[in-house]
C-alpha cells in the first residue's frame, strides 16, 4: 500500500478541521495543533475565570457551569464524535453514584470505569486501527477514569466507613455528601484538566471553585507574623510566567528533537532489520528522550502538579529493581570507586529499561510495538522473567513503617 502523502497525514484528526491552514503553514499535524490551541485558550480562559468569575463576584454554580461548558467544548473540538465516549462514561458512573449503596459504590464505579476504558482501548487498537497517532480520546478518558474512581473511593470513605478506620489523609479527603450533578460534571469535565489532567481530589477542587483553597493553605502558615492584617490574596503571575517559560523550552525541543527523531523510525526497515542490537538500544533511548518534550509541554501548560508528576516518575520503584539492589548492591559499597561505578551502571540500565517499557505508551499501536519488541528480542521481558523466577527479594534490614491511622495520629497528639 502506498504511503500517505504528508498533507493527508497533517489533516488526519477526529476533531475540528478549522485550524487546518495553520497546520499546513507550520507543518505540524492537525491533531497536535488542535491540542495546543485548546491548552492555550484554556490558559487565557483561566485568567478570565479568575478575574471576572472570582468566588467573591460569582456563585459556585456559575463557576461550575462555566468550567463544565468550556471543558465539553474543548473535548469536542479536539476529538469530535469520539468525545461521546467520555460523556457516556460520566453519565453511567453518575448513575452509579446516585443509585448504588455507599458500601459498594467504589466497587461498581471502578469496574464500570475500568471496563469501559479497556473496551475503548481495545476498539481503538484493533477495530479502528489508528496507527501511530499523537493524540486521541483515550488520554482524556484515562483522566476521567482516574477521577471517577478517586471520587467513588472518597465518597465510600466519607459515608461508608468509620472515621477511626481511616488514615489521616483519607479522613482529610473523605467526601461526606454525594456531589450534585453539576458538581460531578464540573469535577470530571472542567476545562482546566479535562484534556491533559491532572487527577485532583474532589474536596480540593470544590475548595478552589468556592474560593477556599488559598485561605486553607495560608492558614497553615503564620501569616500574621509576616505583617499581614488579613489573609492576603497571592498572585499567580510569577508561577504562570515560569511555567510558560518551561513550556516554550519544551516546545522548541519538540520542534527540533522530536521531528529529528520521530517515534515512527522505530518501525523503519533499517531499524528492524539492519541495525545491530547495541545501535537499536541507543536509538530507542534517543527516540524516547526526544518524545518527552511534547508531554512536558502539555503538563506544564496545564499549570498543575508538574513537579509531582516528575517526582513520582523519578522515584517510582519496582520488584525487579528491589531484587537486584538487595542482592548485589552491598558488594559495591566497599570503596567509593565501586559505588560510583555501580551508580553509573544502574542508572544506564534504568534508562534503557524505562525506554523499553514506555515505548507502547508512546506508539499507541499493537503492530509497531510487537515489531519493535521482536527487533529487541524481547530482552527485557526475558530478563524480568528470569529475575522473578530465580532471584529472591531479601527483606529490608530496617523496620518498615506502619501506616498511620487517624486514631494513632490523635493518640500521638494527646501524648
Amino acid at each position: 500500500m502506498a504511503a500517505e502523502p504528508p498533507s493527508s497525514l497533517s489533516y488526519r484528526t477526529t476533531g475540528s478541521t478549522c485550524l487546518h491552514p495553520l497546520s499546513e503553514l507550520l507543518g505540524i499535524p492537525l491533531d497536535q495543533v488542535n491540542f495546543v490551541a485548546c491548552q492555550l485558550f484554556a490558559l487565557f480562559a483561566a485568567f478570565w475565570f479568575r478575574i471576572y468569575l472570582s468566588p467573591g463576584k460569582t456563585s459556585p454554580d456559575v463557576r461550575h457551569a462555566f468550567a463544565t461548558i468550556f471543558g465539553i467544548y474543548f473535548v469536542i473540538f479536539c476529538f469530535g464524535w469520539y468525545s461521546v465516549h467520555l460523556f457516556v462514561l460520566v453519565l453511567m458512573c453518575y448513575g452509579i453514584m446516585v443509585t448504588a449503596s455507599v458500601s459498594t459504590i467504589h466497587r461498581y464505579s471502578f469496574f464500570v470505569a475500568m471496563g469501559y476504558l479497556t473496551i475503548c482501548h481495545i476498539s481503538r487498537i484493533y477495530i479502528f486501527h489508528y496507527g501511530i497517532l499523537t493524540t486521541d480520546f483515550s488520554g482524556p478518558l484515562m483522566i476521567v477514569t482516574q477521577k471517577i474512581t478517586t471520587l467513588a473511593f472518597q465518597v465510600h470513605d466519607g459515608l461508608g466507613r468509620r472515621a477511626e478506620d481511616l488514615s489521616a489523609e483519607q479522613h482529610r479527603l473523605a467526601v461526606k455528601v454525594k456531589p450534585s450533578f453539576l458538581q460531578y460534571l464540573s469535577y470530571l469535565l472542567n476545562f482546566m484538566s479535562v484534556i491533559a489532567g491532572p487527577c485532583n481530589n474532589f474536596k480540593d477542587y470544590i475548595a478552589f471553585i468556592e474560593g477556599r483553597h488559598t485561605h486553607m493553605k495560608l492558614l497553615e502558615v503564620n501569616w500574621k507574623q509576616r505583617g499581614f492584617q488579613s489573609l492576603p490574596e497571592p498572585s499567580p503571575t510569577g508561577a504562570v510566567i515560569r511555567k510558560l517559560y518551561m513550556t516554550l523550552v519544551s516546545l522548541l525541543l519538540f520542534l527540533t528533537l522530536t521531528k529529528t527523531f520521530p517515534v515512527t523510525c522505530l518501525v523503519d526497515d533499517w531499524f528492524v532489520h539492519k541495525a545491530n542490537f547495541l545501535t537499536r538500544l541507543c536509538y530507542l533511548y534517543i527516540v524516547m528522550q526526544a518524545s518527552k518534550p511534547k508531554y512536558y509541554f502539555a503538563w506544564t501548560l496545564d499549570c498543575h502538579k508538574f513537579q509531582n508528576v516528575l517526582r513520582k516518575l523519578e522515584y517510582s520503584d519496582s520488584y525487579l529493581a528491589e531484587a537486584m539492589r538487595n542482592n548485589y548492591r552491598h558488594y559495591f559499597l566497599s570503596s567509593k570507586a565501586l559505588k560510583v561505578a555501580y551508580d553509573v551502571v544502574t542508572w544506564a540500565v534504568t534508562q534503557l529499561a524505562v525506554s523499553y517499557t514506555v515505548a507502547p505508551f508512546v506508539m499507541l499501536a499493537v503492530e509497531p510495538t510487537i515489531s519493535l519488541y521482536k527487533s529487541m528480542y524481547f530482552y527485557l521481558h526475558i530478563i524480568s522473567l528470569l529475575i522473578i523466577l530465580f532471584l529472591p527479594v531479601k527483606p529490608h534490614a530496617h523496620i518498615q513503617r506502619q501506616p498511620q491511622t487517624l486514631n494513632s495520629v490523635n493518640k500521638k497528639k494527646k501524648d
